[in-house]
């Protein structure tokens, strides 16, 4: 069942949300709850997939060796991370 649109005033409320969600199979296994990282009203979202062991153990998406080639990326094109 999906979250319908307008659920969430902002990412903050929706993390509080999943701080306690267990609707997973993350939840049974997650250190931390990985919601987002950087200005919530960029004008550009790139979404992941699950999160991989260094995002589960900082909370925060991107961190691993891929997104640190993300990162390395969007900043060749002139875009901060």
């Amino acid at each position: 069942m999906s979250i319908p649109p307008g659920t969430y005033r902002d990412l903050e409320q929706l993390k509080q949300h999943c701080l306690v969600c267990q609707r997973c199979d993350l939840a049974a296994s997650r250190t931390h709850v990985v919601v987002h990282r950087g200005n919530p009203k960029a004008r550009i979202l790139i979404i992941g997939e699950g999160p991989g062991e260094n995002e589960d153990l900082q909370g925060l998406p991107f961190v691993g060796k891929s997104g640190q080639l993300l990162d390395k990326i969007l900043a060749s094109v002139g875009l901060d991370p």
